[in-house]
């Protein structure tokens, strides 16, 4: 497993997706899906991001830039400086036998699609037989945006608090209510995902970063609709989305209205967080914020 166990963590909501796949573009070209929110006289960016990159993804596009300029505070899904990520992978991140978990409870269907991938990558899957399914599911998908040239080293939220260390950082979320969520998925949900990192062909793994520097937001929907609801079963969709959206808005508003905390905020969450009838924009505005879409119309 790589040194920084939570960036394959914070990668997994993303990188098993499918879609469509076009040539990248410069990164002063892209339009990821980027707000202005205001609320109360206090005003905040919102950026939909990626946690996994390129070097030619910076500097990010010149709003983007000029907006991480005026920022007084940097707002992430969790802070991991704030977390024993040890500990919580020990805990939450083994492999358990008495839930089906451990490499010899695979079921059949697993099994037949492990059994190439493993004699190709004897070494990987050597390597991950100690974790639970998840995690395995995450480092098969990070290996393979290895080889194909991204690392999670330029994921958007890492190189913000990395470019910008000055600036206070506030989480919306606990680095164990993340291990928590993926550890509560059954066995049968977790082998589902290691099949899904296998079976996912190169040219569908470049989508999601496809759609997300293009900007097309309703790809960006449509691939987490279809691929994480897919055949009706809505229970990654509500756990890793919609809930989570709940939380993420109540936590934008809430450090909005703090008198402690000094505007303009730049938010940083993964992009399907704000795309779709249920996400972060939504909640916003429901709860009485102006969200503006800053590709439409210069923010301020």
């Amino acid at each position: 497993m790589a040194t920084s166990q939570w960036r394959l963590i914070a990668s997994i909501c993303f990188l098993a997706l499918t879609g469509w796949s076009t040539k990248a573009v410069s990164a002063e070209t892209d339009k990821p899906p980027f707000y202005q929110v205001q609320w109360q006289g206090k005003s905040a960016y919102l950026l939909g991001s990626i946690h996994i990159g390129r070097a030619d993804f910076y500097p990010l596009p010149t709003q983007i830039e000029t907006a991480l300029g005026k920022a007084k505070g940097l707002v992430v899904e969790v802070d991991m400086n704030k977390a024993d990520s040890n500990a919580l992978l020990r805990q939450y991140g083994r492999a358990d036998k008495t839930k089906g978990l451990d490499w010899q409870s695979r079921d059949k269907q697993t099994v037949e699609s492990m059994t190439p991938y493993c004699a190709a990558t004897a070494n990987v899957c050597q390597s991950i037989q100690s974790f639970a399914p998840w995690l395995q599911a995450t480092q098969v998908n990070l290996i393979r945006y290895n080889n194909l040239g991204y690392s999670t080293d330029y994921g958007v939220d890492m190189q913000l608090m990395a470019r910008h260390a000055a600036l206070p950082v506030y989480q919306l979320e606990t680095a164990e209510s993340q291990f928590q969520l993926l550890a509560s998925f059954d066995s049968q949900a977790q082998w589902s995902m290691v099949r899904e990192a296998i079976s996912t062909s190169d040219a569908d793994l470049l989508s999601l970063i496809a759609a997300w520097r293009s900007g097309n937001e309703a790809e960006l929907d449509s691939i987490m609709q279809e691929q994480m609801g897919g055949e009706g079963d809505t229970e990654m969709l509500e756990k890793i989305l919609w809930r989570r959206n709940h939380v993420m808005a109540d936590g934008i508003i809430k450090l909005m209205g703090s008198t402690e905390i000094t505007s303009p905020l730049f938010v940083v969450v993964g992009a399907g967080h704000v795309v779709g009838d249920k996400s972060v924009v939504q909640l916003l505005e429901q709860a009485g914020a102006k969200v503006s879409a800053c590709w439409k119309q210069t923010c301020q």
